[in-house]
């Protein structure tokens, strides 16, 4: 059985939301997937190359993809509770996973500090469309990321139904807050 790219990735990423960064290991995917370690040299050099390929598909997947899917969508408004619904009503394991990372690694805390940002401007730009002025706007996105990030942390330790509703919850109220000061 031949293994695509995709599949080493997914599997990575896997591992990453599961286990952390330091059980992502060449061995490790390989005994996962019932394969010969061969399979994974064939798409990459190397195990750092292959983490490179997670953190970008993590990017790629966590952010640009996402905004792609919210922008088919005509009313900032709408766009903006898909967002919150998005962020606040999963499984935040992978999220959490990258932090750690990025904690530990340069490059990854600078890469993950480039997603945040791109992030941020998102919803601040969603938020200028729906009628905020530019600076409230950026001050709004600001705090309602730092919402999202005490999430992913609560959601390590309770990812239950009730926490996913009271952070849904609290999210929305923030954002209301924000708008009426």
């Amino acid at each position: 059985m031949l293994l695509t790219k995709d599949d080493w990735i997914r599997a990575g990423l896997r591992v990453l939301a599961e286990s952390g960064i330091e059980h992502v290991k060449v061995e490790n995917l390989a005994k996962m997937l019932q394969i010969s370690k061969g399979s994974f040299y064939h798409y990459w050099k190397n195990r750092a190359v292959f983490l490179q390929a997670l953190l970008a598909y993590w990017a790629e997947y966590g952010t640009a993809a996402t905004i792609a899917e919210l922008e088919k969508k005509p009313d900032p408004a709408e766009r903006l509770e898909r967002l919150i619904e998005q962020s606040f009503a999963r499984n935040q394991s992978l999220e959490a996973s990258v932090h750690q990372w990025a904690r530990h690694d340069p490059a990854v805390r600078r890469e993950v500090a480039q997603v945040e940002e791109r992030r941020i401007h998102y919803i601040a730009y969603l938020l200028e469309e729906s009628g905020y002025p530019v600076a409230k706007a950026q001050e709004m996105a600001r705090v309602f990321y730092l919402l999202y990030l005490g999430w992913i942390d609560l959601s390590q330790r309770d990812n239950s139904e009730e926490s996913h509703r009271l952070a849904l919850k609290s999210a929305r109220s923030v954002l209301n807050l924000l708008a009426g000061s």
